[in-house]
């Protein structure tokens, strides 16, 4: 019995010390497999090759113009006021102009005056020619009479000229329009005093809304997608939902170097003057993206001291800390534009402790 006993005890015993040695095993596993963490991958999506960009506007007529009186004078009669649909060369109003209808007349007074001085010094110079023929007077003295007529024949030329101002500044009293459209101000009333030129304020100001130019500024990582010719959709808060089709006219071709952007503008029809310039505006392109663009989770991204990173998982199943550049942000996603290539495994909710080089294990294959 004592034998068997002993024998007992001692199984017991090898029984306790292997089951500590296989525990002790397990343990040693449980840890190393601890030790590696376990990430989940996904890989990223290629960006579409459209991509609608909305930006802010703002809503001009096709051209307007303030118009100044060209002559001095007191306002006689005005025909148009603000809201009125004028067309090119209608008259809008009609100045009185005593001094310029003075100065006209003495022009013309004046030379009529030389116009007959003229014509006698060429009857003179004549006479004196035919005598200088004969040889009856010296030739100096014909040619001071040719010369005389020369004088006379400039003097009127200039006359002439002075006439001919006077005439356009007699005309320059008739305002009219300089192109078809309507007018938004009118700034002058009967018997006001008008002076000419633009250092006082403007007479009318009138615009042509046949067609509307919406300006919008395109930041520099989309303005190498704008091209003259491509379609836009201008929406207007205070004209419903239904956007109004237009087309990038023109570009500046050159980004404004105090903001990053590239000024661009889009004709809108508006035959049916259905739209008016100045309201607010949101401009729709659709724009092209890069063929290496990609789209990954916002949740992917790393931000170090060395610069905005993504976790990347190689074919041995260790980080790599990649360098990336992002182009817009969608809110819960992010579209990249340098740094990642096609199928490449990015670490989604990646920890701060990861570093470069570091074993892990895969818990999820990419799908």
């Amino acid at each position: 019995m004592l034998i068997l006993l002993g024998i007992a005890l001692l199984a017991l015993g090898v029984i306790g010390v292997i089951e500590r040695m296989h525990a002790r095993h397990v343990l040693t596993e449980d840890t190393d497999r601890n030790a590696v963490p376990t990430v989940s991958t996904l890989t990223a999506q290629p960006a579409p090759t459209d991509q609608s960009l909305i930006l802010p506007g703002t809503v001009k007529s096709w051209q307007d113009a303030q118009i100044y009186a060209r002559t001095t004078g007191y306002v006689n009669k005005w025909y148009v006021d603000i809201g009125t649909k004028v067309k090119q060369g209608q008259p809008l109003a009609e100045l009185d102009t005593p001094d310029v209808d003075n100065e006209l007349k003495q022009g013309q007074a004046q030379m009529r005056s030389d116009q007959a001085n003229e014509n006698l010094a060429k009857v003179t110079s004549d006479r004196y020619q035919k005598l200088v023929g004969q040889g009856l007077v010296a030739v100096q003295t014909a040619d001071q009479f040719a010369a005389q007529l020369n004088a006379d024949v400039a003097t009127v030329e200039a006359d002439r000229a002075n006439v001919a101002k006077l005439q356009n500044m007699e005309q320059f009293k008739h305002i009219v329009a300089p192109f078809d459209g309507v007018i938004t101000q009118r700034n002058l009333d009967v018997g006001a005093l008008v002076d000419a030129g633009s250092t006082g304020s403007n007479l009318f100001v009138i615009a042509d809304t046949s067609k509307l130019r919406v300006f919008v500024d395109v930041p520099e990582s989309s303005a190498s997608g704008v091209h003259i010719g491509m379609p836009a959709d201008v929406t207007l808060s205070s004209y419903g939902a239904k956007p109004f089709s237009g087309t990038v006219a023109r570009t500046s071709d050159a980004l404004d170097s105090s903001t990053r952007t590239l000024r661009t503008e889009i004709d809108v029809d508006n035959t049916g003057q259905t739209l008016v310039p100045g309201v607010y505006a949101n401009v729709k392109l659709a724009l092209a993206t890069a063929a290496h663009n990609f789209i990954v989770p916002a949740n992917t991204l790393l931000f170090r001291s060395e610069g905005l990173r993504i976790a990347l998982v190689d074919a041995q199943q260790r980080v790599h800390l990649q360098t990336v550049t992002l182009g817009r942000d969608f809110g819960n996603t992010v579209e990249v534009t340098e740094g990642l290539e096609a199928n490449a495994h990015i670490i989604i909710n990646p920890a701060d402790s990861l570093y470069e080089g570091e074993q892990v294990n895969i818990a999820k294959r990419d799908k």
